[in-house]
């Protein structure tokens, strides 16, 4: 038959399990890996580098507007649906030195979380993800540089 204490003691180690707190996926990476869009206007004000991971349609569709902005897709649609750019990691290297200071966007900000953990794993120093992306910029009216068409107007 099995004790009281040991049920108990059994008990209170789960319980105290389900209170540790949550471990990032990577030792290194830093947790506030993501900012707010606020944040990232502060940042980007202050001389940050603006890196839109959406694909190049996306892009020219409307943009962050700042003095330094980047657009090198994580992913592109094909055909057969989304695929990862096997070029990213080798574009932003060649763009930009691993102590830059990024802030790094997406549409709604998943596409350049996914991003950004590939830059700080890759060894990229001062690497930020804009929580919210594009849909949170637009929503918070900061500045945007959106490309009319003549058919447009």
């Amino acid at each position: 038959m099995v004790s009281s204490h040991f049920i108990r003691s059994v008990l209170f180690i789960f319980i105290v399990y389900l209170h540790l707190p949550c471990t990032t996926l990577s030792n290194s990476e830093p947790e506030d890996i993501t900012i707010d869009v606020n944040q990232a206007h502060k940042l980007l004000h202050q001389g940050h580098t603006f890196l839109d991971v959406r694909t190049v349609e996306e892009f020219e569709k409307g943009h962050v507007n700042s003095a330094k902005v980047f657009n090198v897709p994580y992913w592109f649609y094909t055909p057969q649906g989304q695929e990862n750019n096997p070029n990213f990691l080798k574009h932003v290297s060649s763009l930009f030195n691993q102590t830059d200071h990024l802030v790094v966007g997406c549409k709604s900000g998943v596409r350049s979380l996914y991003a950004t953990r590939v830059l700080v794993s890759s060894g990229f120093k001062s690497v930020r993800n804009m929580d919210g992306g594009y849909i949170a910029w637009m929503e918070k009216r900061f500045p945007a540089k959106v490309e009319l068409k003549y058919d447009e107007l």
